[in-house]
């Protein structure tokens, strides 16, 4: 069937199909990008919190070590034993 245009309904729905196909796959590259970008950036993110409780749990532990050994040397001035430290 052919409008007054000359183009035929075949026509107008194959080229309706065409351009479905082409913004379903400029969306779909679109989409991709943007997943790329967000999992570059939670990663980056991810790697500086990381680094943050590294340095935390570093500095914990050398908390604890001091305080260890103030508890040494009062249980040491408690008990009057001379201290080995």
């Amino acid at each position: 069937m052919e409008n007054g245009n000359g183009i035929t309904k075949a026509d107008l729905k194959a080229a309706l199909t065409e351009l479905k196909t082409e913004i379903v796959d400029e969306l779909t590259g679109r989409m991709r990008q943007i997943e790329t970008n967000l999992l570059t950036e939670f990663h980056r993110y991810g790697k500086g919190q990381q680094l943050r409780l590294h340095t935390i749990e570093s500095r914990d532990a050398i908390i604890t070590e001091r305080l260890a050994i103030i508890e040494e040397r009062l249980l040491h001035l408690e008990s009057r034993r001379p201290p080995t430290v």
